[in-house]
C-alpha cells in the first residue's frame, strides 16, 4: 500500500538574511559601467541571485568568460528577490544603456511585466536557470519579438536519475526533503519526484523546509522525519543551499541512510567517504553560457531561431569522490569553453547548437 504523508516542518525565519543582499552591485570592473564608457561591441545587464554563493559566482565567472570572448561588457545586479525589486533593477539597467537583458526571474507571475519593461525601451531579454510555468506570462513572452527565449535543466528528469540511484544503491523506502512551494524550479523537481515514486510504486514520506532553512533547521527536519518513519533507507534533498545540504550530510553521519541532492555540501570528497552520500546533482552553471550565446545572436540579428527558444540544459552527476575530484579540476575554474570554442558557437545552426548543449558532461568537459 502506498504510504504518502506530508510531515510539515513549520520553520519561522526573516527574510532579512535576502533583504540584506537587495543592494549588492558588482560589475566587470572596478566601477559602474555605462554606454558611454564601455568600448565593447554590446553592454549587457545580467540580474542574478547573488555573484558571491558557490553556483552564483560559478555563473558569473561562465558569464565574464563568455563575454570577454564576445567583446562583451557586463553590469550585474543581485539581491532582488521579488517583482518590484527586479523591475527596479531592469529599468535601472536600461537607464545605463544596456543592449539586452540576461536574468534569473524569482518571481515567475511577474516575467511577462519584466518582458514589457524591456519592450519598451527596445531591447531584448533572455532567462537563465528557469522557465515560465505562468501560462500567461509564458504566451506573452511566447509572442513577443525582444524575448531572446530561456535556458533551464529538466528537473523532472534529474530527481527520476536520483531516485533511480537510490533504488540502485537498494533503497526501498524514500523520503523527501522538500521546499515550501514557490519556487518554479525546486516546485519541478518535487513534483518530478513524487510523480515518479507513484508511478513506480515506491513507498515515500514528506518532510518540508522553508525557503531561508538554514544547516541546523535541515538537521533537525531530518531527524525527526527519520524517528517519525524509521524504515527510510533513501533521502533526496530538493535543494541543499544556504548550507542545508551540510547539516543533513553531517546528521547522517552515524546513519546507514543513503542521500542524494541537488547542490553541493562544502567538502565534497569528505561527504562522499562518509558513506552516505549517493550522488549529487550539479553543474548548472552552463546555463548561462548558452544563455548568452543566444541572446547574442539575437542582438547580431542572426538568432538561432525566429522564435523565442526554448532550451533543457543537463546536470552533471557526481557518483563518487573519483567524479568530484575530476569536477573539482575542471570546474574550479571555468574550462567548459575556449575562448575559440565560444565564438564557433555563435556560428552553429540552432540543430547543432542543440546537440552541443545535449553533450554536456563532466566526461564531455574532461576531454
Amino acid at each position: 500500500m502506498k504510504k504518502k504523508l506530508a510531515f510539515i516542518l513549520a520553520t519561522v525565519m526573516t527574510i532579512a538574511l535576502a533583504a540584506g543582499c537587495a543592494d549588492d552591485i558588482s560589475t566587470t570592473s572596478d566601477t559602474e559601467i555605462t554606454k558611454e564608457s564601455s568600448d565593447a561591441d554590446y553592454l549587457l545587464g545580467a540580474i542574478i541571485w547573488s555573484t558571491d554563493d558557490g553556483l552564483g559566482a560559478a555563473s558569473k565567472e561562465a558569464i565574464d568568460t563568455v563575454a570577454e570572448a564576445l567583446n562583451i561588457d557586463v553590469i550585474y545586479r543581485t539581491g532582488g528577490f521579488d517583482a518590484e525589486a527586479q523591475t527596479t533593477d531592469i529599468e535601472n539597467l536600461i537607464a545605463a544603456g544596456v543592449d539586452g537583458i540576461l536574468m534569473t526571474p524569482l518571481v515567475d507571475a511577474s516575467i511577462d511585466e519584466y518582458m514589457k519593461v524591456c519592450e519598451d525601451a527596445g531591447i531584448p531579454m533572455q532567462i537563465m536557470f528557469r522557465n515560465i510555468i505562468d501560462e500567461e506570462a509564458y504566451d506573452y513572452c511566447m509572442s513577443s519579438d525582444l524575448f531572446a527565449g530561456y535556458v533551464v535543466e529538466d528537473e523532472a528528469a534529474a530527481a527520476v536519475d536520483m531516485i533511480d540511484k537510490l533504488v540502485e544503491d537498494g533503497c526501498t523506502t524514500i523520503g523527501l526533503l522538500n521546499r515550501e512551494a514557490g519556487n518554479g524550479v525546486v516546485d519541478r523537481r518535487q513534483q518530478g519526484a513524487i510523480e515518479y515514486l507513484e508511478e513506480e510504486g515506491i513507498d515515500y514520506y514528506t518532510t518540508t523546509l522553508s525557503s531561508t532553512a538554514s544547516a541546523a533547521d535541515a538537521a533537525d527536519s531530518t531527524a525527526q522525519l527519520l524517528v517519525a518513519y524509521p524504515d527510510i533507507d533513501g533521502l533526496i534533498l530538493s535543494s541543499g543551499s544556504n548550507g542545508v545540504i551540510d547539516g543533513v550530510v553531517n546528521y547522517l553521519k552515524t546513519t546507514d541512510i543513503k542521500l542524494t541532492s541537488f547542490d553541493t555540501p562544502a567538502d565534497i570528497v569528505s561527504s562522499f567517504d562518509a558513506g552516505n552520500l549517493s550522488m549529487l546533482t550539479t553543474g548548472a552553471q552552463i546555463d548561462p553560457v548558452y544563455a548568452m550565446i543566444n541572446l547574442y545572436n539575437k542582438l547580431e540579428g542572426t538568432p538561432f531561431s525566429e522564435t523565442p527558444t526554448e532550451i533543457n540544459s543537463n546536470y552533471i552527476y557526481l557518483k563518487n569522490a573519483e567524479d568530484t575530484e575530476m569536477y573539482n579540476e575542471y570546474f574550479d575554474t571555468f574550462k567548459t569553453y575556449t575562448a575559440e570554442e565560444i565564438v564557433n558557437l555563435t556560428t552553429m545552426d540552432y540543430e547543432s547548437f542543440l546537440e552541443e548543449v545535449k553533450s554536456y558532461s563532466l566526461q564531455s568537459v574532461s576531454e
